[in-house]
């Protein structure tokens, strides 16, 4: 909190000769944050932080608050029933004193598609990506649908959510967004990066003194649990008797002088387990003996800067990063993309096993797309990590809304908690 910008928004502000009462109302009003809530340990504990913040003020100032906090969850139409109940329970038992300043707002991942402006995104044989405005109905289950893998569908996912998160606090003009991760999480997110060729993006993430310049430079990003390991964070909700109202997550007990009997390991396979998951397995199998390693990876991150970009001002059209070299040149130059003919019987068999099965048929479908775009689409940039991404989504293409003004101004629809 050595940030004037996070001071301004958490403090309370009081009448003096500046301000008026009038005014210091209005301040502390005004100062809203948003909180994306997964119902995971990080995001419920840093929420569950902030409303004993709340209390302090309370019984500090006179009764008076410095902030408000919205909370955002983001859902699946199968979870909203069990999603709005725990978000219900965990309200009812621990915020009531604070059903003023505390908030809950639930938007159905489905909204992301409510609009009719679409391109429809395509890597064609030189990895150049091109686009067409596609204005026929799309829906996330078709999206969901067109990825073979759950590493490209949890990468996929992972834009839409933080693009509706983002897209909220732009509308309803909030000063920050309290993003729940860990020291754990941030190390995880970090080394996933890596791998999925996104290293330049990892200044971004990390990036909490500068105003997000894609939205307006309406808000910053901030961390609050980035020097927390999340088995303190886990500890936490244990001994605070959070870990009943979570959801999709088990907290783990390795703090615990008492362990929990009820706790399984995770008995997925590797060759099941999408890249973070098997970043986050190395990460709690490190951290009793080397957890100064994941400390080490989110402060090294933490010093990265900007890359120096070849073209100003050029943003990927899928995940909205910033493009600081062109990633399908140089896929393109250690490439092969021309064939050969078969050779002997061996390879005359291969051929005809190919021919006969459904990936000739997807690469069929992948040409003729080729061919309708290339009579009316456009290029469309694209960085390293997406481009990555698509080759390994159906057809090699994907329907994305556009990033326009009147995208981000179209209004979200929400359900209140309050509401009936």
């Amino acid at each position: 909190m050595s940030d004037l910008y996070f001071q301004d928004i958490f403090k309370v502000m009081h009448p003096d000769k500046v301000r008026s009462p009038e005014l210091a109302d209005i301040q502390n009003k005004s100062s809203r944050i948003l909180v994306p809530l997964s119902l995971g340990s990080s995001s419920t504990v840093m929420l569950d932080v902030l409303n004993d913040t709340l209390n302090e003020q309370k019984a500090t100032q006179r009764g008076r608050t410095g902030f408000y906090v919205d909370v955002l969850l983001c859902y699946l139409k199968s979870e909203f029933q069990e999603l709005r109940d725990r978000a219900k329970e965990l309200s009812a038992a621990r915020y009531t004193d604070n059903r003023e300043n505390i908030k809950f707002h639930f938007i159905e991942l489905e909204s992301f598609f409510n609009h009719q402006n679409f391109e429809k995104l395509i890597i064609n044989d030189d990895y150049l990506c091109s686009s067409k405005l596609d204005t026929q109905p799309y829906n996330l289950k078709d999206f969901l649908e067109r990825c073979p893998n759950r590493t490209s569908r949890e990468d996929l996912l992972t834009f839409v959510i933080r693009r509706l998160v983002k897209r909220y606090a732009y509308q309803h003009n909030h000063k920050a967004i309290l993003w729940g991760h860990s020291m754990t999480k941030l190390a995880d997110e970090t080394i996933s990066l890596i791998v999925k060729g996104r290293g330049e993006h990892i200044n971004s993430l990390f990036n909490c003194s500068e105003l997000d310049q894609g939205y307006g430079e309406k808000f910053r990003h901030l961390y609050p649990l980035k020097d927390i390991l999340l088995s303190e964070v886990d500890a936490y909700c244990y001994s605070a008797g959070l870990d009943k109202h979570l959801m999709n997550y088990t907290a783990q007990d390795t703090l615990l002088l008492q362990k929990r009997g009820d706790i399984k390991p995770d008995g997925k396979l590797i060759r099941n387990m999408t890249i973070n998951e098997m970043v986050r397995k190395y990460f709690d199998d490190i951290e009793g003996d080397y957890s100064n390693v994941i400390s080490t990876v989110v402060r090294t991150a933490d010093k990265l800067a900007e890359p120096k970009s070849m073209e100003s001002n050029v943003k990927c059209s899928l995940c909205r990063g910033n493009i600081h070299t062109r990633g399908s040149e140089w896929l393109q130059s250690i490439t092969i993309n021309n064939g050969c003919s078969p050779e002997n019987q061996e390879d005359r068999q291969l051929y005809a096993n190919w021919y006969d099965s459904d990936l000739r048929k997807e690469r069929d479908e992948h040409l003729e797309l080729m061919r309708s775009v290339s009579l009316q689409g456009e290029s469309a940039p694209l960085c390293y990590g997406c481009i990555i991404t698509l080759g390994g989504v159906k057809n090699k293409c994907v329907t994305w809304p556009q990033s326009t003004d009147r995208e981000l101004n179209q209004t979200l629809e929400e359900f209140v908690l309050a509401d009936d």
